[in-house]
Parts: C-alpha cells; sequence; structure tokens
C-alpha cells in the first residue's frame, strides 16, 4: 500500500521542527522509500541574505526533511544518523533524487521530521537582523510504499 507523506502548507518559526509523518514496521515488512518534494514557499526576508553564521546545521541548508528510525522526541533532528535528507537552499521546489531508493527493513518507527534550520546571529558577516525571526512557508509531498510481507 502507498502512505503518504504530506505536510500542507505551514508556517515553520526559525530552529523549529516538526514531524510530518511516522510509520512502524515490523518483520517481515518493508517500507520502500523514493519519492518527496520539499516547497519553500515564502519567507518574509530574502533567502539570499541568509549566510552561514544564520545555519543551526551548515551542511543542511535553509531548511530540511529527515528521515529517521526510532527519532526521540524533543531532540534536535539533525543529519548525524538520519536514514535521509532533503535540503532546500533558497524559495521553490527541491525534490528527492528519485533514483535514490530506500528499502527499509529494519523494524521500527520510522519519522520524516521536516526542520527550520535557522537561527539569529550577531556576526559580523551577517545581514539579517537578530532580532527578526527567519520563518517560512513550506510544504512537503511525497509517498512511501508499505509492503506488509504476508502472503
Amino acid at each position: 500500500m502507498d502512505v503518504p507523506i504530506a505536510l500542507p502548507s505551514t508556517s515553520l518559526q526559525q530552529g523549529d521542527w516538526l514531524v510530518i509523518s511516522s510509520m512502524q514496521i515490523l518483520e517481515p515488512m518493508t517500507l520502500t522509500y523514493k519519492f518527496l518534494n520539499l516547497d519553500v514557499l515564502s519567507s518574509p526576508i530574502d533567502p539570499t541574505d541568509i549566510v552561514s553564521t544564520n545555519l543551526i546545521f551548515g551542511n543542511l541548508g535553509i531548511v530540511y526533511v529527515a528521515l529517521w528510525l526510532n527519532y526521540t522526541q524533543g531532540t534536535s533532528p539533525g543529519s548525524a544518523g538520519a536514514i535521509d535528507v532533503v535540503t532546500a537552499s533558497g524559495l521553490g521546489t527541491f525534490p528527492r533524487d528519485v533514483s535514490n531508493t530506500k528499502v527499509l527493513t529494519q523494524p521500527g518507527v520510522y519519522s520524516w521530521i521536516i526542520a527550520n534550520n535557522c537561527q539569529p546571529s550577531n556576526d559580523s558577516s551577517a545581514i539579517i537582523d537578530p532580532s527578526i525571526s527567519i520563518d517560512f512557508t513550506l510544504a512537503v509531498t511525497g509517498q512511501a510504499r508499505l509492503d506488509l510481507g504476508t502472503s
């Protein structure tokens, strides 16, 4: 069965993250993950003004979606330990590489988490005043296929 991974248009404030979808698989289930689009629709600031010191994790763009196995609520979802990550560098649509199919069989709870990777900065290279929140309106569409493994 195909299972949606979807987040309608939502505002995400700087530094916040949100679990989009979770599903548990048990033996002999298989979860196949191929498709996801991350849409960064708007922001009250110009994303080209965001500098490296505004990023919480330097390699994850301004917004990212990470797939985790057995994610612990309340912990910041960086990329260390993530199974897959889709990053956005500005406004627009950022698709997952569909040629990189993930076939997951390890039992557990798989969670897709979206995160606003921005923070205020007082660094001399910062263009955005630290009192201004770097927020985004965004959406996610995707799907995974769940095979129950029964005959």
